[in-house]
């Protein structure tokens, strides 16, 4: 029981489940690739591209990851700066290979008081 309410409250506040972004049925993970941005609730992250869409799909809130299938995607992200408050949004559209992950990372404009951009890194 325990252990089951950990899980939840992982998922909840740290967005640590992967949400599906394609039809039909569950596919082994070395066929899917998955685009990775900051926790919607992120305590204390200066600067945090948050997923909002992958292609038509919204990212629900507890999902900070999202499996999709290779090819080309759109994404839609906001870009949060703590310090000042502020929220920008930018759409990034890039190609994605199977058994790969992409992390969007934001940097922040001249002055550190907005996001600057948000870019795709593989790992």
């Amino acid at each position: 029981m325990r252990r089951a309410a950990a899980l939840a409250a992982c998922a909840l506040v740290a967005g640590c489940v992967t949400q599906r972004g394609y039809e039909g049925p569950a596919r082994p993970s070395a066929e899917l690739a998955v685009i990775e941005g900051a926790p919607s609730i992120n305590a204390g992250l200066p600067l945090a591209p948050v997923l909002r869409k992958v292609d038509d799909r919204v990212v629900t809130l507890g999902h900070s990851r999202v499996a999709v299938l290779p090819g080309e995607h759109r994404v839609l992200a906001d870009c949060v700066m703590a310090a000042s408050h502020s929220t920008t949004r930018h759409e990034l559209v890039f190609e994605t290979y199977p058994g790969r992950r992409y992390v969007l990372v934001a940097e922040s404009a001249p002055g550190n008081r907005t996001c600057g951009t948000v870019r795709v890194d593989e790992r």
